[in-house]
């Protein structure tokens, strides 16, 4: 027996050859699946061979143009509706690119994820998390935009998915609830219930559908299931994806600023004891200022979360901040006024330092640099003028170097340090005295054109300064006199 290896190569091919690429016969009008019958993977192969003849039948030139340019007309249709929902009912997101940059990249990540495992791992499509988009969404705009955002990006998915119905019932239930558990979040672990009430709304839909198409749990699957809580533990990779991008797109969300108003921070613990006086000041601050722009309209949070740090630089110097001082000792009269003022102004620039090196988001930092703007240590400016009569006093030497507030929370905060610290030093503060001094401080900061920058109205003035006037009056305990 000799062995020929050509002859045997080419009997082997032939046999290759005879092998059928396809398993299974469809007869032309036979029954492929009946109304709410489950679709199990015989089922499932057997549709997707269906999509891939009828793609292959349409996939002529012209054909071809035609679905491409269906396709881009619905997806153009979706980004524009999006846009303008964006436009005209969140415009202070729309005014900032790095919002439209941030929602367009989520979602071409959840689609290009989505599209490569429809392609490779089609059975696998739940385990890919999408209410994550939402939380996520939520985390940095709020949840009106996040809803909208996330039932687009369904809409743009519907493309892939074979039961596009049930895929888009499924996920946007889920997704509602993620964006809902996520709105009260006041510590990174709260992730862990949003995970879980996810998981729990995945089993609901997924029973309550089996139930209706079924009629029974005998077709009960594992494996889904089992990609619904993968999905579910998925939802926790919102830990790293939102600290990336609060440093990507220097975006403060409202989870860190939670934490870092919590007064137990170690800043602000640093500050309750070096400058308890400051501390107490900055309290104040803190709960004016958000009243404020729960009344104008603004992030309440942020304002708050900024006026805690707003005077942390003082912590360098304490004593020489009236707040601070003890009965019978003045520092500032061992020193020229030119010294003091130094030392005054020092703390804003001091502030920015020790906020820069604890790492602090830089729409903190906004609030320690614009809370004195540029305006001048007046009681300091009038007594070295009064002390050198003829000369010519250095204003820069006894002015902030700003920059002045260049938003609508920044302003309110420079509007609430300005009156708080003023008024501790009323006496028998009455309701007169109180009004007149809101009054002066705010005419003094419209004079000197510290608002001109920040993107607040007259008429969000006006009502700041009504409220500050009245929550003063609470705070010193003054009774509002009421007309007969």
């Amino acid at each position: 027996i000799i062995y020929d290896n050509s002859k045997n190569e080419s009997e082997l091919n032939e046999l290759i050859n005879k092998i059928s690429t396809t398993r299974g016969l469809v007869q032309k009008g036979e029954l492929i699946i009946s109304t709410g019958e489950l679709v199990n993977s015989d089922i499932y192969q057997t549709l997707i061979s269906l999509k891939y003849d009828y793609e292959k039948e349409l996939d002529t030139s012209d054909s071809r143009i035609y679905t491409i340019i269906g396709m881009v007309s619905l997806v153009t249709l979706l980004f524009l509706v999006q846009y303008l929902f964006i436009k005209f009912y969140r415009k202070s997101f729309y005014d900032q690119i790095k919002y439209t940059v941030l929602i367009i990249i989520t979602q071409l990540f959840f689609v290009a994820i989505t599209d490569f495992i429809f392609i490779v791992f089609p059975e696998w499509v739940y385990i890919v998390p999408f209410a994550l988009l939402a939380i996520i969404i939520a985390a940095f705009l709020d949840a009106g935009v996040a809803i909208f955002v996330y039932l687009v990006t369904l809409m743009l998915l519907g493309f892939y998915a074979i039961n596009s119905f049930e895929f888009f019932y499924t996920e946007a239930i889920v997704g509602l609830i993620a964006v809902y558990s996520v709105q009260k979040l006041s510590k990174r672990s709260d992730l862990f219930r949003a995970a879980l009430m996810v998981f729990i709304t995945y089993i609901i839909v997924y029973i309550s559908m089996l139930l209706i198409q079924e009629g029974s749990f005998e077709s009960l699957s594992w494996r889904v299931i089992g990609n619904y809580a993968g999905s579910s533990v998925l939802i926790l990779l919102a830990f790293p994806i939102i600290f990336i991008y609060e440093k990507t797109f220097e975006i403060i969300t409202q989870l860190t600023m939670l934490e870092l108003s919590n007064t137990n921070n170690t800043l602000l613990r640093e500050l309750s004891i070096k400058a308890p006086g400051t501390f107490q000041h900055s309290l104040q601050v803190a709960n004016l200022a958000s009243e404020v722009l729960y009344e104008i309209g603004g992030d309440a949070l942020l304002a708050r979360t900024g006026a805690l740090y707003h005077d942390i630089g003082k912590m360098k110097n304490p004593l020489y901040f009236v707040e601070n001082q003890v009965a019978g000792y003045n520092p500032h009269d061992e020193i020229t006024y030119e010294e003091s003022a130094k030392i005054i102004i020092g703390h804003v620039l001091g502030g920015i330092e020790m906020a820069r090196k604890a790492r602090l988001p830089e729409q903190i930092i906004d609030f320690i640099r614009t809370h004195h703007g540029t305006r001048r240590v007046e009681y300091f400016y009038r007594l070295e003028k009064k002390q050198n009569p003829g000369m010519e006093v250095d204003k820069s030497e006894f002015t902030y170097h700003g920059p002045p507030p260049f938003s609508k929370e920044t302003a309110v905060v420079m509007m609430a340090d300005s009156v708080e610290a003023a008024s501790r030093s009323l006496n028998a503060p009455d309701e007169q005295k109180i009004n007149d001094l809101v009054d002066n401080i705010f005419n003094s900061l419209m004079e000197h054109g510290q608002f001109l920058n920040a993107n607040i109205t007259m008429q969000q003035i006006s009502i700041a300064r009504k409220v500050l006037k009245k929550k003063l009056l609470n705070i010193h305990h003054v009774r509002i006199s009421y007309p007969d």
